[in-house]
């Protein structure tokens, strides 16, 4: 599986409520950092993964935003994304 598949998966596994704690999105935010550094992919997530805490309030992100967040990430790299990468 290629590093955005992987991250893809990551996100459904999100969306879908599988796993929606910090334990499980700090691991994604520095797979993507790792993986996609230089590329459109950090860009779209760094911010949201990165201010991600549920319990907290303004001016972290929310579980409903990460939820947005990664639902916009899927539609926008889920089937064209790798030429854009």
């Amino acid at each position: 599986m290629n590093p955005l598949e992987e991250i893809l998966e990551m996100a459904h596994k999100f969306i879908s409520g599988e796993d929606r704690s910090i334990d499980f999105v700090a691991p994604m935010e520095g797979f993507t950092v790792e993986h996609f550094l230089d590329s459109e992919v950090v860009e779209f997530l760094a911010e949201g993964m990165s201010l991600y805490r549920p319990w907290e309030g303004t001016p972290y992100w929310s579980e409903r935003e990460m939820l947005q967040l990664l639902e916009d990430f899927v539609r926008e790299f889920g089937t064209a994304g790798e030429s854009r990468i």
